[in-house]
């Protein structure tokens, strides 16, 4: 990773210089609502009732560079920021409010890495053929809490972290014109060190997550110029895990299936292009959750 600072020179000075590409992803996830009753020996105690609602934003600067016609290696530098409004309130057996421990929490880093990209123009009775690989490191991930219910307890602590992503994409022609079929198969593992929870002097776990990903959508490419619409089913295998510093990893498996549509403008004159997705939980314990999604990139 000592070598990541020097690669945007390298790329810049180079002879295989392939451009630069800066995108921003912004992201709003809207979560169901969650309510559950406690009893103690058999009578009323409370009643629960959680709620999530999620920002996110991440912004990437992609420096190529092409050393052949077919890969082509990159030098990544990106800024993520993620805003949390937990909602967390407990109830009595009259409705009334026993205890509000709302917050909004923060979570932000920068992070630099690299990325590999190797294309085919066909394979498999298929074309377009496309392999992403990138490797991203979190030089400093912050953590804190702001607009604090009377219940709700501070945050506040750093670590650190990384990213590792892999996808196999492609397209195949169907009878119908301008319909095109579009696989793909992905897996990312990340993974976040413990931290010290500085507001409340506690030790907060090390998380990691494993995501495998097969994906089928349908493609129409529009009557109007540099538009398309995509949609289809996503599989989704998750194996989330976490731990406290010197014990194992304890590992839970969530599989789900996501419904998506997304709609893609490619301007006429290359350089801007735009994505507008949603995205709908079928199953699973994020069952009717939405997602929403604005992806903006240009390239020059």
């Amino acid at each position: 990773m000592k070598l990541l600072p020097a690669l945007p020179l390298l790329l810049m000075t180079s002879s295989a210089w392939a451009g630069v590409e800066l995108k921003t992803d912004i992201k709003y996830t809207d979560g169901t609502s969650h309510s559950v009753i406690d009893f103690d020996d058999g009578e009323f105690d409370k009643r629960e009732y959680e709620r999530k609602s999620r920002w996110e934003s991440e912004t990437l600067l992609d420096l190529g560079l092409t050393p052949d016609e077919n890969w082509q290696w990159s030098a990544r530098l990106g800024y993520n920021l993620r805003r949390t409004l937990d909602r967390k309130r407990n109830y009595r057996e009259d409705d009334s409010l026993k205890k509000d421990k709302t917050r909004t929490e923060w979570r932000q880093y920068p992070f630099v890495g690299v990325g590999l990209r190797r294309d085919w123009d066909s394979a498999l009775g298929g074309y377009g053929w496309s392999l992403h690989l990138s490797h991203d490191r979190y030089l400093d991930v912050a953590y804190k809490a702001t607009e604090l219910a009377d219940d709700a307890k501070p945050v506040a602590g750093r670590g650190e972290g990384f990213q590792t992503k892999i996808s196999l994409q492609a397209e195949y022609g169907t009878p119908l014109y301008s319909l095109y079929l579009l696989p793909r198969l992905s897996f990312k593992h990340e993974q976040f060190s413990a931290w010290t929870d500085t507001a409340q002097q506690d030790s907060e776990k090390a998380e990691q997550e494993l995501q495998y990903e097969a994906q089928l959508w349908i493609s129409w490419i529009t009557p109007v110029p540099g538009w398309e619409l995509s949609t289809g089913p996503t599989w989704q295998l998750e194996q989330k895990a976490d731990r406290h510093p010197g014990d194992p990893w304890e590992w839970e498996d969530e599989e789900q299936w996501i419904g998506t549509l997304r709609l893609e403008y490619e301007s006429p004159a290359p350089g801007f292009e735009l994505e507008l997705q949603a995205e709908h939980w079928l199953n699973g314990a994020d069952s009717r959750n939405m997602r929403y999604g604005l992806e903006l990139s240009y390239e020059f």
